[in-house]
């Protein structure tokens, strides 16, 4: 898939720009805060339907004006898909594809599908379970869209069952026939999440290593396990088990939205025995991995959004990740970055097709490197 053209208006701090791409290489420099991560954000705005970073769409638009609009061209097996996103305050978001309107969001989800790296991925180290389910489930979502409509319909069971739960309190009573009825519904819906969450993060495991390997060039083993209650048990027998610990809790404390997944360096949480640079070198060896096993399920290449992608490397793994990219056709490639010299170092490490985008002042000025 590529991304040819993107034309922003109003979008967060720019008033109107314009841009065409290389079927390869995408710089945007320049310094903290002029706008680079905006760009990239607007192209995720066009897969998901919503801000990577910010899900309030009104927060979106340029200070003192109304509304925003993207506006692309995707190319996908020389097929067009002229692509149209805009939000007026007020009014519904609107999603247009070869001028047919979207009338159903998830449905959009896997239609041009991305692979996202930023500085916020060290929260999939640092942060909470939710992070990392959250992980897996945008990687399934682009490809699966029976999980999709599962993981939907599990997260309004569960909220239906917890009102259930909250009603039997409040009212000093029990009913076990009407929570069974969200028992069967999560059960099924549940146990595929399960199923497709332990393949895929079992196709992941066996890709990450590699990767990190080509990356860090050091002899520590990383490795992902899949936590999950489901593993030891069936649903069944856990909303038995803990049918009493609910009432009193009032929320449901067993399923899918409780996994979590551990990310290990030489058997030891990454995330306490892990240094900066070893755990960067791990999230863009699981960005690898998942860029991997994405195009394996879709049959083409996504995009691969990387902001910062530097940050927190010593010279010797950018140098690594400089010649692991390359050497393998990753397909279109963003990439953000603050220096100009470290750019100019790729650019002569890689015998690729680029274009180069400085970004000053709200505007953005495409260069050749010599310039």
């Amino acid at each position: 898939m590529i991304l040819d053209s993107l034309s922003l208006i109003n979008f967060k701090n720019y008033e109107e720009i314009n841009f065409t791409f290389s079927d390869k290489l995408n710089f945007f420099l320049g310094s903290n805060g002029a706008g680079k991560t905006n760009i990239l954000d607007s192209i995720h705005y066009l897969s998901f339907s919503k801000s990577y970073f910010n899900h309030i769409d009104s927060l979106n638009i340029k200070k003192g004006e109304s509304f925003f609009s993207i506006s692309s061209v995707f190319k996908i097996n020389e097929i067009s898909y002229k692509t149209y996103l805009a939000y007026e305050k007020n009014k519904s978001k609107v999603i247009r594809v070869n001028d047919e309107v979207c009338d159903k969001f998830s449905s959009h989800i896997g239609r041009f599908p991305i692979i996202v790296s930023t500085p916020l991925d060290s929260h999939l180290i640092l942060g909470s379970g939710e992070m990392r389910r959250k992980f897996i489930d945008v990687l399934i979502c682009q490809f699966d869209k029976i999980y999709l409509n599962s993981l939907i319909n599990y997260k309004r069971l569960i909220k239906q069952r917890n009102i259930l739960l909250k009603y039997f309190s409040k009212n000093k009573s029990f009913s076990e026939d009407d929570l069974e009825i969200y028992n069967e519904q999560i059960l099924e819906t549940g146990s595929y999440i399960f199923k497709k969450r332990k393949e895929i993060i079992d196709l992941l495991k066996n890709k990450i290593l590699s990767y990190y390997k080509l990356i860090s060039s050091e002899k520590e083993t990383v490795n992902i396990e899949y936590k999950s209650q489901l593993h030891k048990d069936t649903f069944d027998n856990l909303f038995k088990k803990n049918i009493e610990k609910d009432r009193v809790l009032c929320y449901t404390s067993c399923g899918v939205h409780r996994d979590d997944i551990d990310f290990l360096i030489n058997d030891f949480a990454l995330k306490k025995a892990g240094s900066q640079g070893q755990q960067k070198s791990f999230i863009l060896a699981l960005k690898f991995a998942e860029f991997e096993l994405l195009k394996s399920k879709i049959n083409f290449k996504p995009l691969f959004l990387i902001d910062d992608l530097f940050d927190k490397l010593d010279k010797q793994r950018v140098l690594n990740i400089i010649s692991f990219i390359a050497n393998n056709d990753f397909g279109q490639i963003f990439i953000t970055d603050t220096d100009l010299d470290r750019i100019k170092l790729i650019l002569k490490e890689i015998n690729l097709d680029y274009k180069y985008f400085f970004i000053k002042n709200n505007a953005v000025y495409e260069k050749r490197i010599e310039d």
